[in-house]
């Protein structure tokens, strides 16, 4: 594939996220589409490291996987929390 391949798709799944965070009433599916938009950004990131021949995409991709990591762990607490009060 070439790299406009994968920003049309990076593209593509950042609207799947971003339509499933606005429609979604509860908050995990809100949450999910909030993941799906940072994996397109991560794709994205990384496609135009690989076409641009730098490696600023790639840093900037490890940034988005721990600002995601950090999304989920957060995310965990607060269910674990609301989860042990009732």
């Amino acid at each position: 594939m070439t790299t406009v391949a994968y920003l049309y798709l990076g593209a593509i799944l950042f609207v799947a996220g971003a339509l499933g965070t606005v429609i979604r009433a509860n908050a995990g599916g809100r949450i999910i589409g909030v993941e799906l938009m940072f994996a397109a950004a991560t794709l994205t990131f990384a496609a135009s490291a690989v076409g641009f021949r730098e490696l600023d995409g790639q840093v900037a991709a490890m940034v988005v996987i721990v600002v995601a990591i950090a999304h989920a762990a957060v995310g965990f607490s607060l269910g674990v929390g609301l989860r042990g009060r009732g």
